[in-house]
């Protein structure tokens, strides 16, 4: 899957520089270089945060397994910010 989100973003980007939109760049590769590593690492990265604040303001801390909610708003913020980069790439076409 990741694959498949690194050749769709490598398209959208050429999709931009053919068309000569070099305006939209640098919206279109923080969306992209944001979205496609935290897709991939969701899990780990919840579990990270989980485990960060219990060591930090729990007295007993846990082993940081996120809950279905969290992977859920994860998972729907990343692929906003994948869908909205993808929506830059064919400004530059329309």
């Amino acid at each position: 899957m990741v694959v498949l989100l690194c050749f769709t973003a490598l398209v959208g980007l050429a999709n931009i520089l053919l068309n000569g939109n070099f305006e939209l760049i640098f919206l279109y590769l923080l969306f992209m270089v944001v979205s496609v590593p935290t897709i991939y690492f969701n899990y780990s990265l919840c579990k990270l945060e989980n485990k960060w604040h219990s060591l930090w303001r729990e007295r007993t801390p846990c082993d940081g397994e996120p809950s279905v909610v969290r992977l859920k708003t994860g998972k729907i913020g990343e692929w906003g910010a994948f869908i909205l980069g993808l929506i830059l790439a064919l400004i530059p076409s329309i």
